[in-house]
């Protein structure tokens, strides 16, 4: 049995891997969900994949599941069956043996008879999004959890798709999704990357994919989830600053203050034009601004907000706790960013509703999944054989289930979070 723990805390980036048995073995095969991951960050697949270190069970990925086994077994019944009251029917007859399933990490959540009530309904409401996007009688259904595995140029991959269908010219690849559906073009890239994947391997199969669509049947789930982090951590991040100025009504006042002056500076950016910082309460420095170009990008934008954001943090800090500017500073501009974050996680929640992406598949997309899944597949492999996988910091470290025992976020985290 291999010490996992023993060797996060023994091997640091670069040093030789562990002989023998102390090495765990490299993945037999790459998955689309393991590529996603090693697109994210190598030291999150080493984590994950390689030493397969245990994640914490959470209620949207398990609601999820459930969600998506209803669907299986919805999509499985013959043409003319499958209505609201069937799937009513089978979430009543899988929940016991869902609920006992290890596999399916229910129990993990230790949920109480209440919280168990509430995740019926959010797992409802996901299948009852289902029938929102499509009318699945007029669905033919080839097959659905189908197992497929294939090397695409000498990568071994392996995945389950959620459900074939037979369209007019060719197979339609079809994922039911309970995340929120991409709003720019380039995370709708990245979801429908997974995709391209399954058309090539069951091209290497033999089998013409023509289509793949992307059914985001409930992601209120996760845009909740996400909404009830971002809240608690800008509370936090207002506790944070209140226990410095000793009171929370003075620590909004002070954070108000600087979200004012950050968003003067943007909006002043955005425009093109001389941006005024203004300030409340101290009457003083009233002409501060930051004068940006007539054709300020995005870089420009962030930077103009940075600096009217960290100009306004020191000067209430002066005025708040002049015994402690650079903390106070620091806090002040980090609830600032949590009060942010959770305002567009909430607005997300609000919005979220089932749609669908699709893409009509051409011979690019076909190549694009073979080259990537060999790029990974060569990428990783010489990584496990200098038992060093890079850490690729950014916005989602925040979200990593290993970022406590990860030293390139740790870092990160320690030299300000600095721009990737």
């Amino acid at each position: 049995m291999v010490d996992v723990e023993l060797l996060v805390r023994a091997q640091p980036d670069g040093e030789p891997a562990p002989e023998g048995d102390a090495r765990p073995p490299m993945v037999a095969s790459l998955s689309p969900s393991s590529m996603a991951t090693w697109r994210q960050c190598p030291k999150r697949f080493w984590f994950e994949k390689i030493l397969r270190l245990p994640v914490e069970a959470s209620e949207p990925a398990v609601c999820g599941s459930f969600v998506h086994l209803v669907l299986e077994q919805l999509m499985s019944r013959p043409a003319g069956e499958r209505t609201a009251d069937t799937a009513r029917a089978i979430a009543g007859e899988v929940w016991p043996a869902f609920v006992t399933d290890p596999d399916s990490r229910f129990t993990e959540l230790a949920l109480d008879a209440t919280a168990t009530r509430a995740f019926k309904q959010r797992a409802w409401a996901g299948i009852a999004g289902y029938f929102l996007i499509e009318d699945p009688n007029r669905i033919d259904v080839v097959g659905t959890e189908r197992e497929i595995r294939a090397e695409l140029e000498g990568a071994p991959v392996y995945g389950i798709i959620d459900r074939i269908d037979q369209g007019y010219d060719g197979l339609v690849v079809t994922d039911y999704k309970s995340g929120k559906a991409p709003a720019w073009e380039d995370e709708r890239e990245e979801k429908l990357g997974q995709l391209r994947t399954y058309a090539a391997l069951l091209e290497a199969t033999g089998e013409r994919v023509t289509e793949l669509r992307l059914l985001f049947v409930s992601p209120q789930l996760a845009a909740g989830a996400r909404a009830e982090r971002c809240v608690a951590a800008a509370a936090g991040a207002e506790e944070a600053v209140a226990a410095i100025v000793g009171g929370l009504a003075p620590a909004l006042d002070g954070i108000r203050e600087v979200e004012a002056a950050t968003a003067e500076a943007r909006a002043a950016a955005a425009e093109g034009r001389r941006g005024v910082t203004p300030t409340t309460g101290d009457g003083g420095d009233a002409d501060r601004g930051v004068a940006v170009d007539a054709d300020a990008g995005p870089d420009v934008v962030r930077a103009a907000t940075r600096a009217a954001g960290e100009e306004a943090a020191r000067r209430v800090a002066g005025r708040l706790a002049p015994a402690a500017v650079d903390a106070l500073s620091a806090s002040l501009l980090e609830a600032v960013a949590a009060r942010r974050r959770a305002f567009f996680a909430e607005r997300s929640f609000a919005r979220a509703r089932p749609t669908t992406v699709s893409l009509r598949v051409r011979e690019v997309d076909l190549e694009q999944a073979r080259r990537e899944a060999s790029t990974i597949w060569a990428e990783a492999s010489t990584c496990y054989d200098a038992w060093d996988f890079p850490g690729r910091t950014g916005a989602l470290c925040d979200w990593c289930p290993f970022a406590d025992r990860c030293e390139a976020f740790a870092a990160w985290d320690a030299a300000g979070r600095p721009a990737t």
